[in-house]
């Protein structure tokens, strides 16, 4: 298994690359997605998967390009509407990359589709989680957002 961040510090946004046995995973690309395409041809890899832990209102992601460029599935969480081809998954739906797994982790509040991904290794046990803004190393995510917006929808 392998697992890299790309960070971009500029907007303080981290993206994942998740790989085992030639598959790739990307979790939450920025919108140039060459780095990705690099880091797969360079590790001999293929994208199959890209994951979205949550629709993301502070940098523009770069799910469609990828998606395009590698004929891999967006996957969002449960309740996710999109005006373009997601792939919805279930709570705690497992999807296989090469010799290990990822399971889908419904995780509503920041936004209603926010979703965590578990990574489980070759045996099966918890390797890695990504929690997109739902987690934060010492906080929580802004689980008041969706409350907020409602709120001005109702004021309009």
């Amino acid at each position: 298994m392998y697992i890299e961040q790309l960070y971009t510090g500029c907007i303080s946004e981290a993206a994942y690359y998740i790989e085992s046995n030639g598959e790739a995973a990307i979790i939450d690309p920025l919108r140039d997605i060459e780095s990705y395409l690099l880091l797969a041809k360079e590790r001999n890899a293929t994208i199959k998967y890209i994951f979205e832990t949550h629709f993301h209102a502070d940098f523009i992601s770069g799910h469609l390009d990828l998606s395009k460029a590698t004929g891999a599935p967006i996957v969002f969480g449960p309740g996710t509407k999109a005006g373009f081809d997601v792939a919805v998954a279930a709570n705690n739906q497992v999807f296989s990359l090469g010799n290990i797994s990822i399971q889908v982790l419904h995780t509503p509040g920041h936004t209603l589709e926010s979703t965590c991904y578990l990574v489980k290794n070759e045996a099966g046990k918890p390797y890695a989680i990504f929690t997109g803004d739902t987690l934060f190393v010492g906080d929580v995510g802004r689980p008041d957002l969706l409350r907020r917006v409602n709120h001005l929808l109702l004021k309009i």
